[in-house]
Parts: structure tokens; C-alpha cells; sequence
């Protein structure tokens, strides 16, 4: 890691029960997870599925993902524009029994943050290589065309994140290339087409009092590890 930045990596899998139990000691966690369950993305849309939403089952596995988290401290929503992830951070939010839940816009979670030098140059790449190919090429090499250095991109959200920690509690939702970045450059997971990210799989970044933050792969429960279809985002 940046020596700016103090961490602590662990490959333990934590669910959002321990999440919820940090959180009953006094910790501070920053959970960063890929949206719910949402309808496949055409191939022709050049706005990555922009204004897709979620389906039935990925708005109740969002509520039910909630309610493990229920009764924690004061959560700050944020989430990449897309409206999936939008809608995800309210209906995890309104599983948790928060009263109008207020979802915040955060570039730094979608296509226009750190790993995208030119997104749409990155989705034309992905297009003529196939979108699976060119995501386990840059995870494998650590570059690709069009994207930012992994290591470097994976710093600098992470960076980011702590900026954003306000309140005890804040959710990120964004997409599953950048969890698999991430958990990747980190050396906490690896990847491969059959074995992805699965909706509302992601880590968490927690804090005790002074303590370094330390990062764990997190999963809604340790049953819950459906690695969904391979589409991408």
C-alpha cells in the first residue's frame, strides 16, 4: 500500500453480520459492495446500462441484505450514478429501517473515477475483445489500455473512501470490476469467469479507535456466494 496510507489486509470473509458487530463496538466501516441483481446490459448500449434499474428478486435480496444490517449508526449512502446502484444503496438503506434515505452521486464509484482513463474507449476495447477477456487481462497484467495502472487506481479509491467517512457507517455501491480490482491489487482475492463477483459482493474497510484500518473480502452471508451471471457491471 502508499505509505500515505496505513492498512491492514486480511483474507478472512467477513458477512454483514460481522459488519453489523463492528459496528455494535464502536468501529467505523466503510463497506464498498457491487449493486443487486439487475437485467442483462445489451451490447449496443453506450451508456453501460445507465438507467437500468433492479430486478424483483435483486430489490429484495437489497431490503434482506439491509435488515442484517439493521439498528447500526448514523449510514452515509453513496453510489456510483448509475440508477442500479443508486437503487441498491435505497433499498439496502430502507432495509435497515432508515426513513427517507437520502443516496448521494459519487463519480469515484462508476466508469469516471480512477480506473477508467477513457470509459468509452475502455467499452469499445471491451466490445471487440469481450468485456470478460479484457477484465481478467487487466487484473492479470495490472494495465490495459484506456485504464489507469491497478495498483494506483486501487490506491487512490481507497484513499478516497476515508475522506468520505463522515459518520460511523457509510455504504459505497459501484460495479464488479472495480471490487475485483481492488480485492485483486490488494492480493485478497483472485478471480476468474466462473468464479466473479457477485452481486452485492464487495469488502470492508473497518476501524477501531486508532487502529489501522484493516480490509476483508465481505459477502451478504457466508451461504450467499451466487457469483451471478458475468456481465459486465
Amino acid at each position: 500500500m502508499n505509505k500515505r496510507m496505513t492498512m491492514t489486509l486480511s483474507s478472512s470473509l467477513l458477512d454483514f453480520g460481522d459488519v453489523r458487530a463492528a459496528l455494535g463496538r464502536g468501529g467505523r466501516v466503510a463497506l464498498f459492495i457491487r449493486h443487486s441483481e439487475r437485467p442483462p446490459i445489451r451490447s449496443d448500449d453506450k451508456d453501460f446500462g445507465r438507467h437500468l434499474g433492479l430486478t424483483p428478486r435483486g430489490v429484495a435480496v437489497a431490503r434482506e441484505a439491509g435488515a442484517m444490517l439493521a439498528g447500526a449508526p448514523d449510514v452515509r449512502l453513496l453510489a456510483s450514478p448509475m440508477q442500479r446502484c443508486r437503487l441498491t444503496a435505497r433499498h439496502i438503506a430502507e432495509g435497515m429501517g432508515v426513513p427517507e434515505p437520502q443516496v448521494e452521486d459519487a463519480d469515484p464509484l462508476g466508469v469516471r473515477g480512477f480506473f477508467y482513463r477513457d470509459p468509452y474507449a475502455v467499452q469499445e476495447i471491451m466490445r471487440q475483445q469481450g468485456y470478460m477477456a479484457y477484465m481478467l487481462e487487466y487484473l492479470k497484467k495490472g494495465n490495459a489500455l484506456h485504464s489507469a495502472p491497478l495498483m494506483t487506481a486501487t490506491e487512490q479509491t481507497l484513499e478516497w473512501m476515508i475522506t468520505q467517512m463522515t459518520v460511523p457507517f457509510v455504504l459505497f455501491v459501484s460495479h464488479d470490476i472495480f471490487v475485483a480490482a481492488i480485492l485483486t491489487a490488494l492480493r485478497l482475492r483472485s478471480y476468474t469467469a466462473e468464479e466473479w463477483v457477485g452481486f452485492l459482493h464487495g469488502f470492508a474497510l473497518i476501524q477501531h479507535g486508532q487502529d489501522p484500518w484493516a480490509c476483508h473480502p465481505c459477502l451478504p452471508s457466508h451461504t450467499e456466494v451466487d457469483a451471478s451471471h458475468p456481465f459486465i457491471h
